[in-house]
């Protein structure tokens, strides 16, 4: 995302430097006009790797790609733990169950951490697995 940001700024003073070397005629039109298509394909270069990452569908409910989904709700319960004096603890999301490690944790309670984890995750407390 950064190095998109940058080329639209690198593109932007690429351009006004050719304005200020350009003179008024036919010539600079064209000039113009093809860099005017440059620019816009610099700004939409990003578009088809973001729509190849997620996929939505619009009837009656929304489909999110389910790694980034899962990306979220393991960094949620990892602040969530972290807030509650759990660090170090390594927290992964899949098919609906979340396994933690708290073999490094400075603080060591399972019952605890399956009541967080719960409360955050959105999960009964038997979808959760406590290594310690």
């Amino acid at each position: 995302m950064s190095a998109w940001l940058l080329s639209i700024v690198g593109v932007t003073v690429i351009g006004v430097l050719v304005e200020l070397l350009l003179t008024d005629s036919p010539m600079s039109r064209f000039v113009r006009s093809i860099y005017a298509f440059f620019i816009l394909f610099v700004i939409v270069q990003p578009l088809p790797n973001l729509l190849n990452n997620a996929s939505f569908e619009f009837e009656n409910n929304i489909e999110m790609n389910t790694g980034l989904y899962n990306n979220i709700v393991e960094r949620r319960v990892r602040e969530a733990l972290q807030s509650a004096g759990y660090n170090n603890v390594l927290v992964t999301f899949n098919d609906g169950k979340f396994v933690i490690d708290a073999r490094q944790s400075t603080k060591n309670n399972p019952a605890e951490i399956i009541n967080i984890v719960t409360a955050i995750g959105g999960v009964r407390p038997d979808a959760v697995e406590v290594i310690t």
